[in-house]
This record gives C-alpha cells, sequence and structure tokens, in this order.
C-alpha cells in the first residue's frame, strides 16, 4: 500500500509542479466546461461558488480556513453516480461502506476515520439522522440525488456551529430553490446490470413553476428498481452451511418531493416534504443468508425555513423541521418446525427528531457575525422482538417502551477580516467561535472553534484551526432494556443512562492554491482525538480470575465510556488543465488510527465494578494501556480521473479508486470466555477499482451517457460476509427543458 501511495503522491505532486510552470497560460471558462464534459462554469464554480456550511455566512471557497468541498448543480448533472454515497466517496478523506455492495445495503460514512455517528449530514441546514437506530446514524442508502442542487464538505470538527455528531465534518446537502420565471422540467433515466441476473431502472422527474413575483412550485418523483445480487457471501475457505439455499436480494425505492417557496430580494421562504419508501430483502448477518429477511422503511420527513434581509448588512434566518420514520425488520425462517409452521421474527423501530434554529447575522465592512440558537428533540420506540408459530406470540418488551432527550443551545461567531481595519491587513482573517448546549440527560457542554488564516498573494491560503466538539450518546445507547446475561433477572441492561458524551478536540493546519482556470489544489494535516468513546462491552463476575469464568457469570453486555480514539492524516486534492481538452484530478488521503484504553480509565459506576471485556476483539481490560486500530478505516484512499473531449459534445472519462487495508471484525467462538466468543480482527485487502464513461450531448435538451464500472471485475470486500458489485454497465437518458 504504501509503494501505490508514493506513487500516486508522486504524481500528483509532480503534475502540479508543471502546471505551476505554466502558470501564464489561460484557458477560458467555456473550455473548462468542454474538457470536464460539465456545463459552462464548473470549475470556476467549484474554486469561487460562494459556501454556506463551513461560516454559515456567505463567502468563496478559497477565502474560507478549512478544509471545504463543494459539488456544484452542473457536476450533479453528469450522471457518473448512482446516489449521493457513491459520489461522496470520490472526494477526499471519505469512506463509505456500501457503496460497492448488493443496492439497498447499509452505506456507513467515515470522515477523517470518525465514527460513522461523528459527521453530521444535513438537508438544506438542517441535520437527518436516525434516532431509531443503534448508534442513530443515517443510512446513506436513504439519499438520492433527486432534486439536489448542490453539496458543501467541511471536513474538522464544527460543534460550534452544527452541534452533536459534527466531530469528523459537515456534510450539507442543498436542494433547488430559485429558478428563472417559467416551467422547468427535468427527466431522468439509469438502466443497468452489474451481475449474473441482475438489473437497475432508475427513474427521476421533477417539474417546477415559477412565477415572475417569486413565488415557485416543485414537485417530483424519484424510483429506483433493483434486482440484486445475493448479498452474503462466504470470504473464507471453508464452505458453510447456511450457503445450501442462497438467495438474490432485491430492493427497490419510491421517493415523491413537494416544495413551494418565494424569493426576492428581502425574502426566501419554502416548505418541503417528502415521503421515503424503503423495501430490502435482508439477511441475518454477515455470511448469513436468510430467506425471506425483509426491512421495510418509511420517513417523512418536512423542511421549511425563512430568511429576511432586513438590510444588505443584517440577515435573520429560521430554519426548521420534523422527521418522523418506522423501520420493520422481519426474519422470516428458511425451515419449519416440527408442525409444520414457518417462524418469524420481526422488530420494530419509530424515531422522530424535531429541530428549530435562529440565526442573526450582521455584516460590518468585511467582517460577518451571527449569533443564534436553537432546540432539537428526539425520541425512539421500539418493540425489539416477537415470535409467531404455531405456539402464538411472544414479545419481550411492552409496545410502550418510549426513549426521548432533547437539547438546548447557544451559538456565536466572529469572522473577522483585517480589511474591517486597514486594508492593508485584508489579507488576515480570524474566525472565533463558541457554543453552549444543554442536554436533558447528560447536562450541559461546551465547545468552541479559533481559526486563523492569511492570503499570501492573491492565489493562496494559509491557514490553521482548532476546534472541539462533542458527540451525543444515542437514545439506544443510552436507555436499551435488553438483558443478555445469564441471568436475566440480575443482568445489567444495554443501555447505560450514566454515559457521558463524547468529546473532541481536532487540530488542522492546511494550504489552498489556484492559478487562473489551470490549477487549484489543496494540502491539509489534521489530528482529532475523541475522549470517553462509547463501545460495546462484555461485563463478568467480578469475584473470579478470568480465565475461571464460565456458565452463570455474565452479567449481560453494556455501552460504556471506554479510552480515547485517535485518528490523524494528510489529505491532498488537486484539479489540473492539460490542455483545452484534457482536465485531470485526484485526491489521496492518508490516515493513523487507533483506540487507546485502560480500566484506571472507565467509570466503574458504569460496570458496577464487573470484569470489563471489549467485545471488539475479545481482550479483557487491565490496568496497562492497550491499543487497538479502528475497524473499517482505510489507510489509504485515492480517487484519479482524467476526461478527454476529442469534439465539442463528446466527454471520455476514465476514473480509478484506490482503497487502502483495513480491518473488519468476524465473530470469532474461541475468543472471551468459553463458547461465548466476540469479534476478531481480521485483515481486509486493499483494491483498486477502474471506471469509464462516454457522455455525448445531442441537443442542449438532451444527453446521454453510457459507463461501465470496475472493468477489471476485481473481486474485493468492504465489509466481510457481504459481497460486491463486479463488472457493471449504465445507461443514462437525460432530458431537460
Amino acid at each position: 500500500m504504501k509503494k501505490k501511495t508514493a506513487i500516486l503522491v508522486t504524481l500528483f505532486l509532480s503534475a502540479a509542479g508543471f502546471i505551476y510552470s505554466q502558470e501564464t497560460r489561460k484557458i477560458s471558462t467555456d473550455t473548462t466546461r468542454q474538457i470536464a464534459g460539465l456545463p459552462t462554469g464548473t470549475l470556476t464554480d467549484s474554486i469561487k461558488t460562494v459556501t454556506i456550511t463551513a461560516t454559515r455566512t456567505e463567502k468563496n471557497v478559497m477565502d474560507v480556513g478549512r478544509s471545504v468541498t463543494v459539488i456544484s448543480g452542473d457536476q450533479l448533472n453528469v450522471p457518473g453516480c448512482n446516489n449521493v454515497a457513491e459520489l461522496l466517496s470520490q472526494q477526499e478523506g471519505i469512506y463509505i461502506s456500501g457503496t460497492g455492495q448488493n443496492p439497498g445495503a447499509i452505506q456507513s460514512l467515515f470522515m477523517r476515520g470518525a465514527d460513522a455517528n461523528h459527521t453530521a449530514i444535513m438537508i438544506d441546514g438542517v441535520p437527518l439522522s436516525d434516532p431509531a437506530t443503534d448508534h442513530g446514524q443515517l443510512d446513506l442508502s436513504e439519499l438520492s440525488l433527486a432534486d439536489v442542487d448542490k453539496i458543501e464538505i467541511v471536513r474538522g470538527s464544527h460543534s460550534t456551529l452544527y452541534g452533536s455528531s459534527s466531530i469528523g465534518g459537515v456534510i450539507n446537502i442543498m436542494t433547488k430553490k430559485k429558478y428563472t420565471p417559467g416551467i422547468h422540467v427535468s427527466a431522468n433515466v439509469t438502466g443497468g446490470e452489474f451481475g449474473t441476473q441482475t438489473s437497475t431502472l432508475d427513474e427521476n422527474v421533477l417539474l417546477d413553476y415559477t412565477f415572475k413575483n417569486g413565488l415557485y412550485l416543485t414537485g417530483g418523483y424519484h424510483r429506483l428498481d433493483v434486482k440484486g445480487l445475493n448479498a452474503t457471501v462466504d470470504t473464507f475457505s471453508h464452505p458453510l452451511s447456511y450457503q445450501m439455499n442462497p438467495d438474490k436480494d432485491n430492493y427497490n425505492k419510491s421517493e415523491p418531493f413537494a416544495k413551494l417557496g418565494f424569493y426576492n430580494k428581502n425574502w426566501d421562504i419554502y416548505a418541503e416534504y417528502k415521503n421515503l419508501i424503503e423495501n430490502t430483502d435482508a439477511d441475518g448477518g454477515a455470511f448469513t443468508d436468510i430467506k425471506n429477511a425483509t426491512d421495510h422503511f418509511v420517513r417523512d420527513f418536512y423542511t421549511g425555513g425563512i430568511t429576511y434581509k432586513l438590510n444588505d448588512n443584517f440577515h435573520l434566518q429560521y430554519t426548521g423541521s420534523y422527521s418522523h420514520d418506522i423501520r420493520v425488520y422481519r426474519q422470516g425462517q428458511d425451515t419449519v418446525d416440527m408442525f409444520g409452521d414457518v417462524s418469524t421474527e420481526d422488530d420494530f423501530f419509530t424515531g422522530t427528531s424535531m429541530f428549530h434554529d435562529f440565526k442573526a447575522t450582521y455584516i460590518f465592512k468585511t467582517s460577518h457575525f451571527i449569533a443564534g440558537g436553537g432546540y432539537t428533540k428526539e425520541s425512539m420506540t421500539l418493540n425489539t422482538y416477537s415470535y409467531n408459530s404455531a405456539f402464538g406470540y411472544y414479545d419481550d418488551t411492552p409496545d410502550s417502551v418510549k426513549f426521548e432527550q432533547s437539547t438546548a443551545n447557544f451559538y456565536a461567531q466572529a469572522d473577522i477580516n483585517g480589511g474591517t481595519f486597514a486594508s492593508s491587513l485584508s489579507p488576515y482573517n480570524l474566525l472565533l467561535g463558541a457554543r453552549y448546549t444543554n442536554n436533558s440527560v447528560f447536562g450541559s457542554n461546551e465547545t468552541y472553534d479559533i481559526n486563523p488564516s492569511v492570503k499570501v498573494g492573491a492565489n493562496s491560503l494559509l491557514y490553521l484551526s482548532y476546534s472541539t466538539g462533542f458527540a451525543t450518546p444515542s437514545l439506544y445507547e443510552l436507555y436499551a432494556p435488553n438483558k443478555y446475561g445469564d441471568n436475566p433477572a440480575n443482568s445489567y441492561t444495554l443501555g447505560n443512562t450514566q454515559l457521558k458524551p463524547e468529546t473532541s478536540s481536532s487540530f488542522e493546519i492546511g494550504i489552498k492554491h489556484s492559478i487562473a482556470n489551470n490549477l487549484f489544489f489543496t494540502i491539509s494535516w489534521f489530528k482529532t482525538k475523541v475522549e470517553n468513546h462509547i463501545d460495546y462491552v462484555g461485563l463478568w463476575n467480578p469475584n473470579k480470575a478470568i480465565d475461571s469464568l464460565g456458565y452463570g457469570d455474565n452479567l449481560g453486555y453494556r455501552y460504556i465510556n471506554l479510552g480515547e480514539q485517535i485518528t490523524q492524516g494528510f489529505e491532498v486534492n488537486v484539479f489540473l488543465k492539460l490542455s483545452e481538452k484534457v482536465g485531470v484530478s485526484g485526491n489521496i488521503s492518508l490516515l493513523s488510527s487507533a483506540l487507546k484504553y485502560s480500566a484506571n480509565n472507565i467509570d466503574t459506576t458504569q460496570t458496577h465494578n464487573a470484569k470489563v471485556q471489549i467485545y471488539d476483539g475479545g481482550s479483557f481490560l487491565g490496568t496497562a494501556g492497550q491499543n487497538t486500530g479502528l475497524l473499517r478505516r482505510p489507510g489509504g484512499l485515492g480517487n484519479f480521473s482524467i476526461t478527454w473531449r476529442p469534439v465539442k459534445k463528446l466527454a471520455l472519462t476514465l476514473r480509478a479508486r484506490y482503497v487502502g487495508a483495513s480491518y473488519d471484525a468476524v465473530y470469532n467462538s474461541t475468543l472471551g470466555v468459553n463458547y461465548y466468543g466476540a469479534l476478531a480482527f481480521v485483515n481486509v485487502g486493499d483494491y483498486t477499482l477502474l471506471d469509464v464513461s462516454a457522455s455525448y450531448e445531442i441537443t442542449k435538451q438532451f444527453s446521454v451517457m453510457a459507463r461501465g464500472e470496475n472493468m477489471l471485475n476485481t473481486t474485493y470486500y468492504e465489509i466481510l460476509g457481504y459481497s460486491t458489485r463486479g463488472r457493471s454497465f449504465y445507461l443514462n437518458l437525460r432530458y431537460t427543458f
């Protein structure tokens, strides 16, 4: 892996040096569009487009002292990806497990090595999560590219502005709002196959009518139907009995949405409703193929906002949302019981979240000041186990089990530019921010952000950032009533109401540089430490030696605060225009991660002085410090693409993606105590995928694209026990007016 990474680094930096020597060469914006196969303004937009996520004020990307990526609407119009997760996977510092698996597989995002629940995913500035999941994180397979206008990615801790779950960064997906007066229609159809007897059909239609007075009505519908692969696979050499009757796993999703809004120079008002329905043929888990298992998910999502510009210098804004989701997981058995009845296991989960945020922005010369506050509330209900058979119906938790927590916050930020005081100081900028949070479960928390930067000439920016963050324990981690010990009456519950929030400190240093339309690159180094890391452990009889533990000594499994998680890394992103017809882009991410823990650092009120077994790895905590790696965090990532436009309307693209080796965890009955077992760390090898595509603009309104993915038919794994897509082919037709 080190050799491959070194080659990629050398390639990018050498190319950057070559282009830098050609600084005086100018290429027009239209040429940029031609070499990238994109509409006019794509590269210019990527570099200069205002970003509101990083600072919550409008600012050019080159002036923001953080690692920021803006994926514009023009880039989104080129259908080189099936969904949001695949698009995000091409950006530096982001790894998403599940993007290469069967469509409908759970897609978990790891930004800069942070946990999957440590990156805030937002729609139009409001958070989107799933309070009914174990850790509260969003499954990215839920997100489509329908109605998306722009995606802004801000890396690094951003809890000062966005609160919990933004330790790794923030991703803000912005939907379309403003159109020119008149009627607008967009239609996309993508069909393809990704294996033997598989198929996918993706349809998206959007209709908008905008009145001359600024009122607009938008409606659309997105539909995805998949005949899939058998999602499970034996990634080891020995045969497994459950694979005697494997079945293919299908998936379908429907997503109608509607928006009503009004926009003029003083007001921006909108309200949107989106309904999502997903049906997935699921399996019992890694390696475990069970027929007739299904996962049914429904979300109703309401969002809205009001922005009032009192004048050019003072703005008031409100954003809010309400989300309600239902998940029903039904696991059908492959065989019948002795009475000829087929038994089923059902799990029912519901989650609700409510979000309100009020913000005031004041612009004084070249400086921006914001102050605001908000309130969030989330709840979940669960019925964790049901059983239907000839003997009747059994349920181990009451239907009325409901958990909830609420959070109130106040925040302020001063983005001070030296030009406010003297024109000679305009290259210097200092951003200061602070946030106070009060949670109904764990109490208060304070975070802050210090971010100085300086422009060197007209084309370079140097920046430093130090920020703190936090992540609230999920409702399931706090309240799950399940008892898994040998004696349930005396076992501890899985949920732990004494959990503390995970807290973080992050440091980043970076440089951005652009040269006309020839070159844009960013380089950054970061380090993040997360304390009070929450993990899943087994608790054992404190009065016995470890080698004497056996049946009757297990006191249950719990979530506890465990040690500290440390991630650090290096990122490079480059865009080059080699000629008027050829463009090259790429990024490299190198990551080092570790989890450090010791029995001396554990709050014994959470463990009741029991012996603590780390389920991931199976080791028992001792007084000496112990280190482990982090699961599903590749040590290296690389993306490279080159686009050639031989004629004006035709664009040919070659794309390569490298994913370095990582660790996964597989159950091993020999770990831990007697037959209890635990998860063993297993190496998942690195891999490289090669994709090709060709797009042709038949008319200004109608275009066609053909693309092939994994053209070398590489066998690889993202998660052990789950299959991935082989060589795949897709055809897209797009019509707009």
